[in-house]
């Protein structure tokens, strides 16, 4: 079902006409209808009259939005809360560790106030200047360990790639070379250096409490995607006029049909 609330028409199998979702009350609402409402300025929504402006509709619904901040947080904690497995003296204490942190992560996620979020980024803040070597030593081993599992990977791929082309009831000759070896040869002859890591990498700065994280924020304003979705784009009334002209001939054809 992709229904539009204002126009009442369901676009699931005409997927040329977009339909959006509103960011206040996921109410979805057609490309052509957000612009014939919205963009002159704010309007109650269809469904709930709640007031929207056009800026408020995106592609993605609630559940993506929420799927899609989530994942941005857990990047960012895991790249400050980096202890791994060797550092820690037993399981239970580096259990403990994950537990913070996947703690941590759920603060940001389902903060109750903002209160709560400027307060998680605070103790996120202490937590990387208390172990910032530390810090900076995972992150001029990350590249290494990546290139390591990648090579590990395509490896792997060798091997079922020889297995896959043998002959049938035949033990497998010789590990095959995966193509890739073959195609990203310059790229894994030469792995990174660990020295080369941390100019590359983002600074903490930009994403901690003291810097004004935009997590839990809207954020400032981006004209590309308000536009894309409160705006008119080309074509849109001509394909939602060819749907209700097909969805009027169909239903002339049914009731000559039926009538005859």
């Amino acid at each position: 079902m992709n229904e539009c609330s204002a126009c009442h028409v369901d676009y699931y199998y005409n997927p040329d006409v977009r339909v959006f979702f509103s960011a206040v009350c996921d109410h979805r609402v057609c490309e052509s209808c957000i612009t014939r409402l919205f963009q002159p300025g704010p309007y109650k929504c269809p469904a709930c009259e709640r007031q929207l402006v056009a800026e408020d509709f995106s592609q993605e619904p609630r559940e993506a939005r929420q799927v899609e901040s989530e994942v941005k947080v857990r990047r960012q904690i895991n790249e400050i809360y980096c202890k791994t497995r060797a550092d820690f003296a037993g399981d239970d204490d580096y259990n403990d560790y994950l537990a913070i942190r996947e703690d941590m992560i759920y603060r940001l996620v389902h903060p109750a106030s903002q209160d709560e979020v400027q307060e998680a980024w605070r103790d996120i803040e202490k937590y990387r200047q208390q172990n910032a070597a530390q810090i900076r030593r995972e992150q001029r081993l990350a590249p290494r360990r990546k290139f390591q599992k990648i090579v590990r990977i395509i490896e792997e791929e060798g091997s079922f790639f020889t297995s896959v082309n043998s002959e049938w009831g035949e033990s497998p000759g010789p590990r095959s070379s995966h193509p890739f070896q073959t195609r990203y040869q310059s790229l894994l002859s030469n792995p990174p250096q660990d020295d080369d890591v941390l100019d590359s990498r983002p600074s903490s700065a930009e994403f901690s409490p003291c810097a004004h994280s935009p997590l839990g924020n809207r954020g400032p304003p981006n004209i590309a995607r308000h536009m894309s979705g409160g705006g008119h784009m080309q074509e849109a009334c001509l394909k939602k006029a060819r749907h209700f002209l097909f969805a009027d001939l169909v239903a002339a054809t049914s009731a000559t049909t039926a009538g005859a």
